[in-house]
C-alpha cells in the first residue's frame, strides 16, 4: 500500500480525525470506570474479598501498561491502522467473555487479556497525533482529546450504575463490547495510515531492545515519563478503591458515588480545554513546569488529612473529594504536555516511545492501585497517602530529571 501521509505540520488533524482518535482513546476510561459501581455486587455474587475484586482492576491496568510494549514496535513496522484494528477486535471478544465469567478468578484472567487488547487503540491514537503534528500542536491536540475523553469517565460510572440497575453488572461488559464494535467500524471507514515509509522500522527483537534502551538511558525521557507516571499512580489509587471507601466505609449509594466520582472529571475537562488554548502561547514545557506544583501541594495535604482522619474520624469524606478533584484534575495539564514533550524527541521511533510511556504510566498506576487495594481496611488512609505520594513524586521526577 502506498503511504501518502502528510508531513507533521498538524493540518491533517481534522475535527473528524480528532473525534475518531478521541473515541479510540476512550477505551481506557470506559473499561476502568464503567464497572466501578458494580464492585460491591460483583464481590457479593462471587463471594470474593475486596482485594480479589480490586485485582480485576489492577491486572487490567498492569497488562494495559506492559502490553503497550508490543503495539509501538508493531505500529512502527506494520503501520498504525492494522495494529489498531487487530487490537480492537481482541478487545471486543474479551469484553464479551467478561460478561460470562463464573467466578472472580475467571474475571481477573479475562480482564488481564482485555487490558492487553485495550492498549492498541490509545497507543496508536497518540502515535498518529505525533505522526501528524509537532510538539506544541501535538500537545494542543492531546489536550483536545483529553477534554473530549474526560467526559467518558464522568459518565461511565453513571452509565454503569444504570446498566447494572436494569440488566445486572454483566451487561456492563456487553456494553463495552458494543462500544468497541462502533469504534472499529469508525476506524475502518475513516482512518488512513499515517506512518510515512521512510520512518518504517524493522521488526527485530534486537532492534526493539535497542530502541527501548535508548529511551530508558535518557534522563529527560524518563523524567517526562515518570512525571506523568507517578500522577497516574495517584489517580489510580483513587480509582482503584474509591468505590469501596465511599460506598462501604462512608455509606454512599452507588448513584451518589457515581456523581461524586464525576467531580474530578469536570475539572479535567476545564483544565484540558484551557491547556489547549494556553500551550500554543507559552509552550508545552512551560505549562508542564507550572502544572506540577499542583499535585505536590495537594499531595502533601492529602497525606496529612488522611492520617488525621484515620486516627480521629474528625475530617470526614468531603474534604478528600475536593483534594482528589484537584489532584486528578491536574492530570489534564500534566499528561498531554509531558507526553508531547517526550514524543517530540523521537520521530524515528514514535511508536516505541509512545509504548514505553504507556508502560511506565500504567505500570505505576497498577502498582499503586494494587498496593492500596492490599492495604485497604476500614479507613481512608491508604488511599489518601498513596494519592499524596504520587503527587509529590510527580513534582520530584520533573524537577530532578527534566531540569528545563
Amino acid at each position: 500500500m502506498t503511504d501518502r501521509s502528510p508531513p507533521a505540520d498538524g493540518r491533517a488533524l481534522t475535527p473528524l480525525l480528532v473525534a475518531i482518535l478521541a473515541m479510540l482513546t476512550a477505551f481506557t476510561p470506559l473499561s476502568i470506570d464503567m464497572y466501578l459501581p458494580a464492585f460491591p455486587q460483583i464481590r457479593t455474587d462471587f463471594q470474593a474479598g475486596p482485594s480479589e475484586v480490586q485485582l480485576s482492576l489492577s491486572v487490567f491496568m498492569l497488562t494495559f501498561g506492559f502490553g503497550q510494549v508490543i503495539y509501538g514496535p508493531l505500529g512502527d513496522h506494520f503501520g498504525r491502522k492494522p495494529v489498531l484494528i487487530v487490537g480492537v477486535l481482541l478487545y471486543i471478544t474479551t469484553s464479551a467473555l467478561c460478561a460470562l465469567a463464573d467466578n472472580a478468578t475467571q474475571l481477573i484472567g479475562l480482564r488481564a487479556v482485555q487490558g492487553l487488547s485495550a492498549g492498541a487503540a490509545p497507543v496508536m491514537a497518540r502515535t498518529m497525533v505525533r505522526d501528524l503534528a509537532e510538539r506544541d500542536r501535538a500537545a494542543q491536540v492531546m489536550s483536545i482529546l483529553m477534554a473530549s475523553v474526560s467526559m467518558a469517565p464522568m459518565l461511565a460510572p453513571l452509565m454503569g450504575s444504570e446498566v447494572m440497575h436494569h440488566f445486572g453488572w454483566r451487561a456492563i461488559f456487553v456494553a463495552l463490547a458494543l462500544f468497541g464494535a462502533v469504534a472499529l467500524a469508525a476506524a475502518l471507514l475513516t482512518l488512513r495510515e499515517t506512518l510515512r515509509p521512510e520512518l518504517r522500522g524493522p521488526l527485530a527483537f534486537g532492534g526493539i531492545l535497542r530502541r527501548f534502551g535508548e529511551l530508558l538511558s535518557s534522563p529527560v525521557f524518563l523524567g517526562y515519563a515518570l512525571t506523568t507516571g507517578f500522577l497516574f499512580g495517584a489517580m489510580f489509587s483513587y480509582i482503584s478503591v474509591s468505590s469501596l471507601v465511599l460506598i462501604e466505609i462512608y455509606g454512599l449509594s452507588p448513584t451518589t458515588y457515581a456523581i461524586v466520582f464525576g467531580a474530578p472529571i469536570l475539572v479535567m475537562t476545564l483544565g484540558a480545554t484551557l491547556n489547549s488554548l494556553w500551550t500554543r502561547r507559552v509552550g508545552a514545557d512551560v505549562m508542564l513546569r507550572r502544572a506540577t506544583w499542583a499535585p505536590a501541594i495537594v499531595g502533601a495535604a492529602l497525606i496529612v488529612l488522611g492520617i488525621i482522619e484515620a486516627h480521629t474520624k474528625a475530617v470526614g469524606w468531603i474534604p478528600f473529594i475536593f483534594l482528589s478533584t484537584a489532584l486528578v484534575g491536574s492530570m489534564s495539564v500534566v499528561s498531554p504536555n509531558a507526553t508531547a514533550c517526550a514524543l517530540q524527541r523521537y520521530p524515528h521511533m514514535a511508536g516505541a516511545a509512545a509504548s514505553l510511556l504507556g508502560v511506565i504510566q500504567f505500570g505505576c498506576g497498577a502498582l499503586f492501585g494494587a498496593v492500596v487495594g492490599a492495604l485497604l481496611s476500614t479507613t481512608i488512609q491508604p488511599m489518601a497517602v498513596f494519592m499524596g505520594l504520587g503527587g509529590i513524586l510527580c513534582f520530584a521526577a520533573h524537577r530532578l530529571l527534566v531540569r528545563d
